[in-house]
């Protein structure tokens, strides 16, 4: 029972982090919202920039498990299939995830970004390194200009989810749970096709 403050102020955080930025939303909203007082937020996160920071943090688990281990004995084609389905299972547990990720994106001035602060170094290491392994063993193509590549494998696994309102819009209602499973499989094996060296004739 102790605990149901500190997740109601961690949802509490999500939904209006989201919906406002960080610099729009006090304290005092995030206690109302989450019917407790302020208080808490100092006596489970400290400040208002930790609770942030742990609100972003438990939207991407799926992600720090990807990262955490340590992948250099995988294929690196395996490890690429291991970020799409991090990717696909954060997105599935964590709809509000995009919000906070659309907010820090537009908003250039945040002071409290956490895609470059805690993320996205790591993630850009872990896909650089994967991929120059792969052209190492022979596996993609040698010619693959690594930093495009990594921009273009983080762009299709989350296109399907930040395009969802206009794809279900223009082409129809879909059964969710399906189609996510089909376009991440579909669009990881499209990727690999791409870069997989060939054969010389």
């Amino acid at each position: 029972m102790e605990h149901i403050p500190k997740e109601a102020l961690l949802q509490a955080a999500v939904e209006l982090f989201g919906e406002y930025g960080y610099n729009k939303v006090s304290i005092r909203q995030i206690a109302d919202k989450a019917h407790t007082n302020s208080a808490m937020i100092s006596y489970y996160f400290g400040s208002k920039h930790q609770l942030y920071e742990a609100a972003f943090m438990s939207q991407i688990s799926a992600l720090k498990e990807f990262i955490v281990p340590d992948l250099t004995a995988l294929d690196p084609r395996d490890v690429i299939r291991r970020y799409a389905a991090a990717m696909e299972k954060i997105h599935a547990e964590n709809p509000l995830l995009l919000n906070i990720i659309c907010r820090e994106l537009s908003d250039p001035a945040e002071q409290h970004n956490m895609l470059p602060e805690k993320i996205g170094p790591q993630l850009y290491r872990i896909l650089s390194e994967t991929l120059t392994r792969g052209i190492s063993q022979g596996l993609f193509r040698e010619e693959l200009a690594v930093r495009p590549a990594v921009i273009l494998l983080v762009g299709v696994a989350n296109f399907y989810y930040l395009t969802h309102n206009i794809h279900s819009q223009i082409i129809g209602p879909e059964k969710e749970t399906e189609q996510e499973d089909t376009y991440m499989k579909q669009a990881v094996e499209i990727f690999l096709t791409g870069i997989e060296r060939r054969p010389h004739p």
